[in-house]
């Protein structure tokens, strides 16, 4: 069941979309993009625990984005199939510098394991940053789908960064500029609920119709929250963006598709209401005609209005 579950979300989550304005201050013109692969962010690190820096020819002092993949927390990785590289060249091209960082996935790990490894990724920006021409204290998190949950906790949660092991200054941490967050997920949701969850993936796959009555009713089977977060209610609260929500947050930026999975519309919606209720900076946006996949995905071409959002979104809180 484990590897239906996987091969559903797969398909439904991440499915790679055909690759088919005003200039930005950030953006001055497209600029030539060197990239360093697959650099440890951990001492004596190996596996998954690696990054990619993509930056503008000759530049200095450019803001940072850390892009973190999406995948349900269990598949994906920083690359996947390029459709995450070329995201990550094509803001390096417009005067970024991207970091683009992998973690471990469940079942092999648990929360909160990914996010810490965010946690460790966002450490070694900040203290290796500059000799790939970034400003270490202007650095931003975007992340998509499980991504977008992962740098949204890591904002939130103010214990993560605090963690003694990564070794961060006030200072440090308050070199979180701001986080970009793509169809995330701002609460884990309850086993009813993805039930739910799990017949409008299916939809999306066009067998909403023919699909078997076992399928339909095996939500609890094929519920993929269990391997990542476990079974505690405690522990699922605790892994939700929403209820870390408090004043003093970093300024978000919440981007959701007209095409989107069920639940994750009203995450982001009720997730800014509370950020405006703690008097937080935060503009949640959807785009229509997008779906989960082509909202984030198609922020590779320049003429992108959720790519230009972000870039604009930098370039107001650096």
């Amino acid at each position: 069941m484990i590897r239906v579950a996987v091969a559903l979300l797969s398909a439904a989550v991440l499915a790679p979309p055909s690759r088919a304005g005003e200039k930005n201050p950030v953006e001055q013109k497209a600029a030539t993009v060197q990239s360093t692969l697959d650099i440890s962010y951990v001492e004596r690190g190996g596996g998954r625990q690696k990054l990619d820096v993509f930056r503008p020819e000759g530049c200095a002092k450019s803001p940072v984005l850390l892009l973190i993949h999406g995948g349900a927390w269990m598949f994906g990785d920083k690359n996947f199939f390029g459709l995450y590289r070329d995201v990550a060249r094509s803001f390096a091209a417009r005067g970024l510098v991207v970091v683009s960082a992998n973690y471990r996935l469940a079942p092999w790990v648990r929360h909160p394991e990914h996010v810490k490894d965010v946690a460790r990724a966002f450490a070694w920006t900040r203290r290796n940053i500059k000799e790939h021409g970034g400003d270490p204290d202007a650095i931003f998190l975007l992340g998509h789908s499980a991504g977008g949950h992962l740098v949204s906790l890591l904002a939130t949660d103010e214990s993560l960064l605090a963690d003694p092991e990564l070794k961060l200054s006030d200072a440090d941490r308050k070199a979180l500029r701001g986080v970009a967050s793509v169809s995330g997920v701002y609460l884990v949701p309850r086993p009813g609920e993805f039930s739910r969850l799990v017949e409008g993936m299916l939809a999306t796959l066009g067998v909403k119709d023919h699909v078997p009555e076992l399928l339909k009713q095996s939500g609890m089977a094929l519920n993929p929250f269990p391997l990542v977060f476990g079974n505690d209610p405690k522990q699922h609260r605790q892994a939700s963006p929403l209820h870390h929500v408090r004043p003093g947050l970093a300024p978000f930026l919440v981007v959701y598709s007209g095409l989107e999975l069920p639940f994750l519309p009203q995450m982001a919606e009720d997730f800014g209401e509370a950020m405006r209720k703690a008097k937080n900076d935060v503009e949640v946006v959807r785009f229509d005609q997008r779906d989960h996949n082509s909202v984030f995905f198609r922020m590779s071409r320049s003429d992108d209005p959720a790519a230009r959002k972000v870039l604009d979104f930098v370039q107001r809180h650096r």
